[in-house]
């Protein structure tokens, strides 16, 4: 039988590269979404694509989602901040 390895604890190297990863996915995503709704809907001009009422709605929570999300990051963030400028 094959031994198993023990994963390898993160180091500040990994995890700074898996969290620069992420950011960028994230990014990238919203990207998209800000060009999607760019597209149908440009400013001044009415939508070209028509949206029904769920549609809106959805794009709204998601958006609502983002912004939730940013939030909790930032206070997370600072608090990690805080604690390696403590350590520094």
């Amino acid at each position: 039988m094959a031994e198993k390895t023990a994963p390898s604890e993160p180091t500040a190297s990994s995890l700074k590269k898996e969290l620069k990863e992420s950011l960028e996915l994230l990014i990238r995503d919203f990207e998209g979404l800000k060009n999607f709704v760019a597209e149908i809907a440009p400013a001044g001009i009415p939508a070209s694509v028509p949206l029904s009422k769920d549609d809106v709605h959805e794009l709204l929570a998601a958006t609502l989602e983002i912004y939730d999300a940013a939030n909790d990051i930032a206070f997370e963030a600072n608090i990690i901040k805080e604690k390696l400028e403590r350590l520094g």
